[in-house]
């Protein structure tokens, strides 16, 4: 009885499962690996020029012409502004506002108020995001995109997704135009504060871009 005992294997003991106080320990020091990572990435782009060229390597505007239509691109109200003011100026046979819901609605009333003609504003209430626009005004507007030129107003950093958009839809004639006051606005000389000011907006740009590529929107 007692050989049998001895003979028989013994049981391999159970592995002690990892501490909780371990497993913390090894988040929170991935974690601050990285926001270390996160803060250096940053210094050096604000410290050095890098965001300046990302900065530069949006813009899509090129010298303005007369068009059938200018299309304005949901947004802040300084777009609504701008295209009101070419309208007037006389760029335009059209204006288009496009949006989703009542936002384009706000935005026909405000193109009206800065002098826009009530009668040369039509209205695509169907675009959600920047991949929308193009094929809703086309599809909802009659617009050609093939033959019909276009002025697009938009902010800046958004311009070189916005243009992709547009010419992934078919567009052939376009002219990208950034709000006036945003361009007489920006500093000659770009001090760090400068680019930290702008950043965000450079870093999600270039997001939206890897974004809609990887989407096949542009």
């Amino acid at each position: 009885m007692d050989s049998k005992i001895k003979n028989e294997p013994e049981k391999p003991e159970s592995p002690a499962p990892a501490s909780k106080k371990s497993k913390l320990s090894r988040f929170l020091r991935a974690a601050e690996l990285a926001f270390a990572a996160t803060g250096f990435i940053a210094l050096l782009l604000v410290a050095t020029p890098v965001t300046n060229w990302l900065f530069d390597g949006l813009d899509r505007q090129t010298p303005l012409a007369r068009s059938k239509y200018i299309i304005c691109l949901g947004g802040d109200s300084a777009r609504i502004i701008e295209s009101a003011g070419l309208l007037s100026e006389g760029y335009g046979d059209y204006l288009i506002v496009s949006n989703h819901g009542p936002f384009s609605k706000y935005m026909r009333e405000l193109a009206i108020e800065w002098g826009a003609d009530p009668g040369r504003i039509l209205v695509d209430d169907q675009s959600k995001k920047t991949r929308h626009h193009a094929p809703s005004i086309a599809r909802n507007l009659d617009v050609n995109p093939t033959e019909d030129s276009c002025i697009i107003v938009t902010s800046f950093t958004h311009m070189a997704r916005s243009k992709a958009c547009f010419e992934k839809a078919g567009f052939r004639h376009v002219i990208m135009r950034e709000p006036r006051w945003e361009r007489s606005s920006r500093p000659a000389e770009r001090t760090w504060k400068w680019r930290f000011k702008v950043l965000p907006d450079v870093i999600y740009e270039y997001a939206a871009l890897a974004e809609y590529f990887i989407r096949g929107d542009i």
